[in-house]
């Protein structure tokens, strides 16, 4: 419900400030977006032209929810390849 969306928000922001936030603030305004078509349907063909972290350019990689990850291009796929890309930032200067 609207209502459990709101105090889901209000909890991580507070945990995420470190304070109350039914104590020191009101959220007087907001708006919950629902959105039933948010991915794409992906066919194999294009599957296979998302690019994947790495590219041929030294200390240049990429992120984002386009990137093959084996997720569908969501959030989750986003914050995978962000993932993938700081641990091939990682791995490459350990080598060195």
């Amino acid at each position: 419900s609207r209502d459990e969306v709101i105090e889901m928000v209000r909890f991580e922001l507070g945990r995420s400030f470190g304070m109350d936030l039914k104590k020191s603030y009101n959220i007087i305004a907001y708006k919950i977006i629902r959105e039933k078509r948010a991915t794409i349907s992906q066919t194999p063909e294009s599957l296979s032209l998302r690019p994947t972290t790495k590219t041929p350019l030294t200390n240049f990689y990429l992120a984002g929810d386009w990137i093959d990850t084996g997720l569908p291009a969501t959030i989750e796929g986003a914050v995978l390849s962000g993932r993938l890309a700081i641990e091939a930032l990682i791995q490459r200067y350990s080598e060195t």
